[in-house]
């Protein structure tokens, strides 16, 4: 039972970071940190497809999107 709230404190703490980074970079990967972490309740609760898809679908690729946009984005002052 400490795994799941060890788990759990880290996601929060996880999403509290993600929400108040002011690089979009460091918020993005908190933001792959929270969802590994997730991925790792459900696979503490026994739930190991969830677990599976969670890192697949999640950290594989939407995070490998979001992380490619802001890589290949210019800032506004670059631009000028």
């Amino acid at each position: 039972m400490i795994v799941f709230y060890i788990l759990a404190l880290l996601a929060i703490v996880a999403a509290a970071l993600a929400a108040s980074s002011k690089n979009l970079l460091h918020s993005t990967l908190w933001l792959t940190f929270l969802v590994v972490d997730v991925a790792g309740i459900f696979f503490y609760l026994e739930n190991f497809f969830i677990s599976a898809i969670q890192i697949l679908v999640y950290a594989g690729a939407i995070i490998t999107l979001i992380l490619t946009s802001v890589m290949l984005s210019r800032r506004y002052q670059d631009a000028e």
